[in-house]
């Protein structure tokens, strides 16, 4: 599996004949010129996770991209004239032979006076899972995890702990570039994840395979 991190919670995952393209915001750069995508995948509907005015250009420019959302963003980007399909916690499909399971239904709680939005969490390949923005422990173990690591609804023990329970192989940190500081996040994950994993830190550089 190659990944390839466009900033923030973007993330480029090539699998066999499958180029998939996680939450294209309004933080991440560098996706817009990517061509061959099979998929392009929405966790949840805000900004930086969903950027329309990117993504319409994004999708015109690879005719053949499937599109995928949670029932919320699906809503907003059927009303902008794109074909997309709703997905919610427990949905399985197949992406260009990417197999893919949809793990989650609500954003974690960024203030009780905030209404929550609906967030879907995608398990590619049954090896990377994607939560978007919720701390959402999959059902099986998982050997690749892209790990929200800064983020207005949760502090740095709740991903610590998020880390522990997941305890994945590999974790990938996410939803950064709120931060001016990442490395101190990245620092504390790193001594108090768990023994067996290793974190891996791809921000906006090549791809990797893992």
């Amino acid at each position: 599996m190659r990944i390839q991190k466009f900033g923030h919670s973007c993330l480029l995952v090539e699998d066999g004949g499958a180029r998939v393209l996680l939450d294209p915001g309004t933080f991440s750069r560098g996706f817009e010129d990517l061509r061959g995508l099979t998929a392009v995948l929405i966790t949840h509907q805000h900004p930086d996770h969903m950027d329309l005015d990117r993504l319409e250009p994004l999708l015109a420019a690879n005719p053949d991209a499937q599109l995928y959302a949670d029932p919320e963003s699906a809503e907003q980007l059927a009303a902008r004239g794109l074909t997309v399909t709703p997905t919610d916690a427990g949905a399985q499909f197949e992406i260009g032979g990417l197999s893919a399971r949809i793990i989650g239904h609500q954003h974690a709680v960024i203030h009780p006076d905030i209404p929550v939005v609906t967030n879907v969490g995608y398990l590619l390949g049954g090896r990377l899972f994607h939560p978007g923005d919720a701390l959402t422990v999959p059902d099986e173990p998982v050997e690749l995890l892209a790990l929200p690591a800064v983020a207005p609804w949760m502090k740095i023990q709740e991903t610590i702990d998020y880390l522990r329970a997941v305890a994945p192989r590999t974790a990938l940190p996410i939803h950064d570039a709120v931060s001016a500081a990442k490395q101190l996040y990245y620092g504390h994950l790193d001594r108090l994840g768990p023994d067996a994993t290793t974190l891996r830190v791809i921000d906006d550089g090549e791809p990797v395979e893992l």
